[in-house]
């Protein structure tokens, strides 16, 4: 269980690194980092430790408060692209099933991708404000944060599920039927958020660039 500690604060590093330069390009870069060093981890000590047999199915769980509905595809993104399932405590509690060292990185990494993505949002909405007011119109702002947040996700999962079909991650067979198992009485959530926005199609695409910016080609290279 050493190895399992050593990879996961390594990755805590990774993420925590990123931090200090906040941007779309951080945030991808991380999240894509984060993704190769635990399939490294497991292609790699799987094969000569049987890792998997050593560790538990467990539960790691992060609050994120009862707003900002765009978690639960979020969260659906990631725990597909990091070897786990998830489901919800509530509406503020997300929780991701599997082995205990890949549901701790999916976890870190979910929260960053969500800090980040809610800082981004927020930062276009707030340059579209300035800009209507510099110019003397009208602004209508409602919808945009989560236009960009639909683009933000799609621009996310297009470059991780890319990586992720490269190194050919899959949830393993025993997490997929323990949390069948696990989860057999609990109850679907359905969510959707409203894109009802003047600038619709310009925070979707400002969000999905955000969500991609300038990783496709570089995403197996980073060591």
């Amino acid at each position: 269980m050493e190895n399992a500690e050593k990879i996961i604060n390594k990755i805590k590093k990774v993420l925590e690194l990123s931090k200090n330069n906040p941007s779309e390009k951080e945030a991808q870069a991380a999240a894509l980092k984060a993704q190769k060093l635990m399939a490294e981890y497991h292609i790699s000590m799987e094969e000569v430790s049987g890792i998997e047999d050593s560790e538990n199915i467990s539960e790691e769980c992060t609050n994120v408060g009862t707003g900002n509905k765009w978690k639960y595809r979020l969260s659906t993104i990631i725990a597909r692209n990091f070897r786990c399932q998830h489901f919800y405590y509530g509406k503020s509690t997300v929780v991701f099933y599997g082995y205990k060292t890949d549901a701790e990185i999916a976890t870190e990494t979910f929260k960053y991708l969500f800090n980040m993505g809610n800082k981004l949002a927020t930062k276009f909405y707030n340059k579209k404000k300035k800009e209507c007011k510099e110019i003397g119109i009208s602004f209508y702002g409602k919808g945009i944060k989560n236009c960009f947040l639909i683009g933000f996700l799609d621009g996310i999962a297009e470059i991780l599920e890319k990586q992720c079909t490269a190194l050919m991650i899959v949830t393993p067979k025993e997490v997929e039927e323990a949390f069948k198992e696990r989860t057999k009485d609990c109850k679907t959530t359905k969510n959707r958020l409203n894109t009802r926005s003047y600038y619709a199609k310009e925070s979707w695409e400002e969000g999905k660039r955000s969500g991609k910016n300038a990783i496709g080609s570089r995403q197996l290279a980073m060591a």
